[in-house]
Parts: structure tokens; sequence; C-alpha cells
């Protein structure tokens, strides 16, 4: 897939811009384009508590990887940090296309941490209580755009 190239081709109003490349080169140049064009929309991402999702996805290289359709945690961290990993990537590889969901099990979290699935429904009840998770009525849990600051020092 990385060898593909893409093209987008964006047209508002009378201006029409076109984009051409690798999928990467034109993600990150289309993100560009609507964050000098359109500013407002950095200002509405902050005040809504939007991710952003090209910034988080550089932050999460080398430190995750999707492979075979599973998020793979590349290095070694405590637990917490694992399931945060687990769900960011979810939460970056769905937005993407690399991965199906971002909301997820227990037992998937566990699976794609390695960790026990009793410690990590321990860790995951004390990262909801500390509003770093989102659990689901259905019982699955997502990232928030509070845990970057958890995992990076930074705020959304």
């Amino acid at each position: 897939m990385s060898s593909e190239r893409v093209k987008v081709v964006i047209k508002c109003g009378e201006t029409e811009v076109e984009f051409e490349g690798g999928y990467e080169e034109v993600w990150r140049s289309v993100n560009k384009f609507f964050s000098e064009t359109y500013p407002a929309l950095e200002v509405a991402k902050k005040l809504t508590g939007a991710v952003d999702l090209t910034g988080l996805a550089r932050k999460l290289e080398g430190l995750v990887e999707f492979r075979d359709g599973r998020i793979i945690i590349m290095k070694e961290r405590d637990a917490k940090r694992r399931i945060l990993l687990c769900l960011a990537a979810a939460y970056v590889g769905r937005r993407l296309g690399l991965f199906e969901k971002e909301h997820l099990t227990p037992k998937e979290i566990a699976v794609c941490t390695g960790l026990d699935e009793r410690v990590a429904r321990a860790r995951l009840s004390e990262l909801r209580k500390a509003g770093l998770v989102a659990k689901t009525n259905e019982g699955l849990y997502s990232f928030t755009s509070g845990s970057i600051n958890e995992l990076f020092g930074e705020e959304a």
C-alpha cells in the first residue's frame, strides 16, 4: 500500500487544488492545506477537544505498529501506558483505515498489550476513574483527548 500513488482534488468555490504522491505525503499535504486555508478549523478542534490526528500519529511512530489487523505495542511500558498506547493506536488506526475499530473490549486490549486480562481490567478501571479512557454502555473502551497529556506530557 505504501508504494501506491494517491491523488486528491479539493474544490471549494472557485478554488481547486490537487495533491498527488504517496498516501502519507498526500495525507500531510491535505491536512496542511486545511489548517492553513481554514485556521478556524484549528480553533474549532481545540474548542471541541478534537485530537490532532496527524500529530498523534507521528507521536505513535516507533511505539506502536499495525500488523495483520492487530495493534502491536513496540516498546515495553507499564500497564497503564501500554493500554493508553493501544487505545490511541486504535483511535488513529480507525481514522486512517488501518484498524477496524477504535472501541475495544478488555480482552482485545489484553491481547494487544500482552497483559493478563484481569490486570488489563483493573488498570482500565483506574484509567476510567482518572478520565483517561472512556467506557461505553456495551463495556468497550476508547481513547480520550486527555490521554495525550498522560502519554506525551502535552495537551491535545
